[in-house]
This record gives C-alpha cells, sequence and structure tokens, in this order.
C-alpha cells in the first residue's frame, strides 16, 4: 500500500513539473502598477494585467522596465520569477499596446523626456511614443523642450505615426502607447 501511494505522488510532481515546463513562456517587461496585488507585463504588442488570487502568496518583485516571462492558461496568468518559481495570477484582461488614434495632431508639441538610447519619448501632454528602432540613433539626440509635430504616417504599416522634430528638423515613425 505504501509503494501504491509513494508512487502516485512521485506521478503526481512529475505531472506539476511536467507542465511547468510545458507552458509557452514568453517574454515581457514589467510596466507600472499602482496596486500591490495587481501587475501588469507589457509584452511586444499588448498589456496584461493579472491579480493575486485571495489568499494567494506574497507579492513579487516587479521592477518597472525589468525584463519577466509569463505565460496564459484560461483564466490564469503565470509569472517566472527569477529563481524559476511560478506564481498563478488571475488574469484580469489584456488591451493592445498601442493606439491608431491621437487626439492632438499637429504641432505645439514639446518634449518632456527621451528615454536612454532613444527608444521612447514622452510628451508634455503626457502621451508616450514607441520609436522606430531604426531611428534610435537619432531619437536619443534628441532633448527635453525640443519641439514636436505629430502626423499620422502610412510610410511603414507597423508605425502608424510620425513624430517630427521640428527644433532639429528631424522625425522618426512611432507608434503611440495605450498606458
Amino acid at each position: 500500500m505504501r509503494v501504491h501511494t509513494l508512487l502516485c505522488l512521485t506521478l503526481l510532481v512529475a505531472g506539476a513539473l511536467a507542465v511547468a515546463a510545458e507552458r509557452n513562456w514568453k517574454p515581457g517587461v514589467w510596466a507600472t502598477s499602482s496596486d500591490g496585488r495587481i501587475y501588469i507585463i507589457e509584452s511586444a504588442s499588448e498589456f496584461i494585467s493579472g491579480e493575486v488570487p485571495e489568499g494567494g502568496a506574497a507579492p513579487m518583485s516587479a521592477t518597472s522596465g525589468s525584463a519577466v516571462k509569463y505565460a496564459i492558461e484560461q483564466q490564469t496568468l503565470y509569472v517566472l520569477d527569477g529563481e524559476k518559481v511560478e506564481h498563478p495570477l488571475r488574469l484580469m484582461g489584456s488591451s493592445p499596446k498601442y493606439s491608431t488614434s491621437y487626439g492632438a495632431l499637429g504641432g505645439g508639441h514639446f518634449i518632456k523626456v527621451v528615454s536612454p538610447g532613444g527608444s521612447r519619448i514622452t510628451l508634455e501632454d503626457g502621451s508616450r511614443w514607441d520609436m522606430d528602432p531604426r531611428q534610435y540613433f537619432a531619437v536619443a539626440d534628441w532633448g527635453p523642450d525640443d519641439l514636436i509635430s505629430v502626423r499620422r504616417s502610412n510610410d511603414d504599416k507597423a508605425f502608424a505615426f510620425e513624430v517630427d522634430n521640428t527644433s532639429l528638423d528631424d522625425g522618426a515613425l512611432a507608434n503611440h502607447l495605450t498606458r
């Protein structure tokens, strides 16, 4: 009887480990979250949010901008921490990362922040823009208070907008972040 029970437990543990290994892990980065129970992951195309279930484990370390691996299965968002421990969260939903609309097209804008390396800029109205990677080198030279004009673009279907730095007579394709 003991051998049978031990064998069943061994198979159960092995099955649980096999499920963890078989998850379709995807890369993302932690996005900012205002609540210690709600976590938001930024993937290549969307923002995914999950909540620690009632009576769930202690909060995870989720530093904004740091890498994370995640998997989604039915209504569960699994997060893999640095020690390769899975944390199941209740999947709250997802939303597209980029918007194809922006209500303040045209000039009159200025830059508040340029991220290191020129990958992202923030304008005075709080809008955030992911820049075309082919232009990071140029955008990295843009600075706070540079004057900006935003227009729609059809030049490359991967980008819905062009952000023009009128102070430097320079521009780059960009996508408008929804968050």
